[in-house]
């Protein structure tokens, strides 16, 4: 029979050495955030699964390349009428830079994602006036196709464009708020 030994006892240390309180805190992965918390997630993912996975995702993204390059033609052609007040494109565009939003990345165009996310907060948070003459939304709609034209773009010109898009949204609501 084998005696067990306590990790105190192993360091020579008394046995009557109360060990340290241990908390497991378990935190939600982004999965059950999104679908709730009657999601289970899987114990164990079989690799030969996890492999077939990866490769449905790159055989989409040829697919999905198709489908980005259309939605970014209907993104142009909404603009005008959603910001001239057109309630239908106002909520197509929000519609189609959403999907946009939760997909792009996953389909490698992480830039476009991030455009759209933008784009999508802004809608969110916007009124009817801050539409405006619609420079906020088009500068958007002109990044997003930019950044599908031009895939190898800089980071740093990515971010710069981001930033100056986030300056041009507070100043339009500094306006607003002003006039």
């Amino acid at each position: 029979m084998h005696e067990r030994r306590s990790p105190s006892r192993l360091a020579g240390k008394e046995a009557a050495e109360t060990p340290a309180e241990v908390r497991f805190v378990r935190v939600p992965s982004i999965a059950e955030r999104k679908l709730g918390s009657d999601y289970v997630a899987p114990m164990r993912l079989d690799p030969r699964i996890l492999e077939q996975m990866q490769t449905t995702i790159r055989d989409l993204e040829t697919q999905y390349a198709d489908a980005l390059k259309s939605q970014v033609a209907m993104l142009q052609v909404l603009v005008e009428p959603a910001c001239k007040g057109d309630a239908d494109a106002r909520r197509r565009l929000y519609a189609l830079a959403h999907d946009m939003r939760g997909l792009a990345g996953t389909f490698g165009h992480p830039v476009i994602g991030q455009f759209a996310d933008s784009l999508c907060r802004y809608i969110e948070q916007s009124q009817s006036e801050d539409w405006g003459d619609g420079t906020v939304v088009t500068f958007h709609v002109d990044a997003i196709r930019d950044a599908l034209e031009n895939p190898r773009t800089d980071p740093t010109v990515t971010m710069e464009t981001l930033n100056a898009l986030e300056r041009l949204i507070g100043a339009t609501r500094r306006q607003r708020s002003a006039g």
